[in-house]
């Protein structure tokens, strides 16, 4: 859940940096819209020269405006520049950062081609007011430069009072169509130097483009336009351990249909499994994993650029989740209690309010390297589809509903249908979830993959007809209840030979261990036996390993071993 957390961290600091190029590249717009102004009033001084002194003035001189050539149509109020840049100067920046007054970005902006059509300058000399009908923007290279510090550092979506520093003496600033196509951009860290995430060939369209003296101030309304569409060809990161490369392919956003699409998103390992282990000093998962086709419907595109995800629902076309764990290597001493998944939402950077989520189509794999015998074995999970119900960490819908469920369906090795119902209780003190669930009918011998190498034990005989359980859990333990059926188990325990990674049958305990299970439930006429569990969570692990365990020491009471 740590990498989950980190990885939604990181997609808020995408989504930001976008919010913040937008701002820029509008204060950009009123710059140029501020050029005709100028260009009406004093038609014989250089424009160059009013438009950097603007910029610089307009930033305390942290930012210095150049570009190639401007050329003006006064009768048409047609503008276009050429080779825009905006630098920061590492001088000024440092003389803030003594001051304590740095601000938490820096930005870097590069773009060949601006054009400005249909500028009003009449209405721009008379009422104050900049209105135009088209904004082009192509193939701009934006950096954003994340610096750490200022007394906003943790907030980069632009406030009110950004506004109102963009507007200036201006009573308003309304452009018909804004289209910037083509653009690269970038974050890093001021400190090493190194970049973070990487958005490319992006688009961005934005229609009915208006700020005013109400701009920022309505939750429910785009702060700067009636419409919205973006398109994004990819962005990516690598994660702060450098174990992980994270990338986001085909992404779509428009605020009319209230969508937002995402062709892949995928968790790569930059390392095998080997290596990955060999690099951490103690036991961790490896994960491998993807998600394709996502969805979001009924998007609230303006809760977006306050940190709020809100929408309808969440769907996904197919998906793949692979972890791995070697428990040969030694365990780190961290205390878990509090990392729950209903636990781990309620921590998240922003609030989500997600109504349903739905994965179809989707494998899980569990594999898992025995420190007894060095073999891996693999717990696997077929065209499984999970629907989560009340996925949420605000408070105010908590109030109304504090149970997300989640509802999977699976096929267990692919091999026998397994059903299982989650009902986690959000924001509960002691971290209450519920767990039901029950598997069909399975030849036992279909299950030695994953008792052989993680037993070790090998199932020669006999056939499982039925498994139910029945938990509570919470942040200590587990209590429940677990029925199993099967007829005419015999299995052999293995032990593995010295020096070689070979097991052999151990005839001595694979007799006893025959003499002590049970070869039936029910025997006879007898009631079947249903085990009645209690287990206490080791708390260094996960739930699905209280999980594994609780359900692991029913099957075994059931089948006659106490210990």
């Amino acid at each position: 859940m740590q990498s989950i957390r980190k990885k939604i961290k990181k997609a808020t600091a995408t989504r930001k940096g976008k919010i913040i190029a937008l701002s820029i590249l509008l204060v950009i717009m009123i710059a140029i819209g501020g050029a005709v102004f100028y260009w009406n009033i004093y038609r014989k001084q250089i424009i160059r020269t009013t438009l950097q002194d603007s910029v610089l003035d307009k930033t305390d001189g942290l930012y210095a405006l150049r570009y190639d050539s401007l050329l003006l149509d006064e009768v048409e109020g047609n503008l276009s520049v050429a080779n825009l840049t905006l630098k920061y100067d590492s001088a000024k920046y440092i003389a803030l950062l003594e001051k304590n007054d740095a601000p938490p970005t820096l930005l870097k902006i590069n773009i060949p081609s601006i054009i400005v059509t249909g500028v009003k300058t009449p209405r721009a000399l008379l009422d104050k007011e900049i209105v135009g009908k088209k904004l082009l923007i192509t193939n701009p290279v934006i950096d954003i430069v994340y610096t750490n510090a200022g007394k906003d550092s943790a907030r980069n979506i632009p406030t009110k009072e950004v506004y109102d520093q963009i507007l200036g003496n201006l009573n308003l600033i309304k452009i018909d169509t804004v289209e910037i196509s083509g653009a690269q951009i970038t974050t890093s860290n001021i400190k090493t130097g190194k970049k973070n995430i990487q958005i490319s060939n992006t688009s961005i369209r934005l229609i009915d483009v208006a700020i005013n003296e109400n701009t920022g101030t309505n939750p429910d309304q785009l702060n700067f336009a009636k419409q919205l569409f973006f398109d994004c060809e990819k962005f990516s990161w690598l994660s702060e351990n450098k174990l992980y490369n994270y990338s986001v392919d085909s992404i779509s956003v428009n605020s009319v249909s209230k969508d937002i699409i995402v062709k892949r998103f995928s968790m790569d390992p930059t390392l095998n499994e080997d290596a990955f282990v060999k690099s951490l000093p103690t036991q961790d998962d490896r994960f491998d994993l993807s998600i394709n086709n996502i969805r979001i419907r009924n998007a609230h595109i303006p809760q977006l650029f306050n940190e709020n995800i809100v929408a309808d629902s969440i769907l996904a076309g197919s998906a793949s989740f692979k972890i791995y764990r070697d428990l040969s290597i030694v365990r780190d001493k961290k205390n878990r209690v509090g990392t729950y998944p209903h636990q781990s939402i309620d921590k998240l950077p922003v609030s989500i309010l997600v109504k349903k989520l739905i994965l179809s189509n989707t494998f899980v794999e569990y594999k898992e390297k025995s420190k007894i015998t060095s073999q891996s074995g693999k717990v696997q999970f077929y065209n499984t589809s999970v629907i989560i119900t009340n996925l949420t960490n605000n408070k105010d819908a908590v109030k109304a509903n504090n149970v997300m469920t989640a509802d999977i369906s699976t096929q267990f090795l692919n091999k026998a249908p397994l059903k299982v119902i989650w009902l986690f209780y959000l924001q509960h003190p002691k971290g209450r979830f519920d767990m039901k669930g029950n598997m069909g009918s399975i030849a036992a011998a279909e299950v030695n993959p994953i008792t052989v190498p993680m037993g070790p034990a090998k199932l020669d005989e006999g056939r499982i007809n039925s498994l139910h359980f029945n938990f509570e859990g919470n942040n200590y333990g587990m209590d429940g209840n677990v029925k199993m059926l099967y007829e005419n188990l015999k299995l052999t325990i293995l032990e593995k030979e010295e020096g070689t990674k070979k097991l052999d049958k151990k005839t001595l305990a694979s007799f006893a261990a025959n003499l002590i299970v049970k070869d039936d439930n029910p025997k006879g006429k007898d009631d079947p036996r249903v085990a009645t569990v209690h287990f206490d969570r080791d708390t260094n692990r996960s739930i699905f390993h209280l999980v594994w365990k609780s359900l692991f020491k029913g099957i075994k009471e059931t089948v006659g071993i106490k210990k």
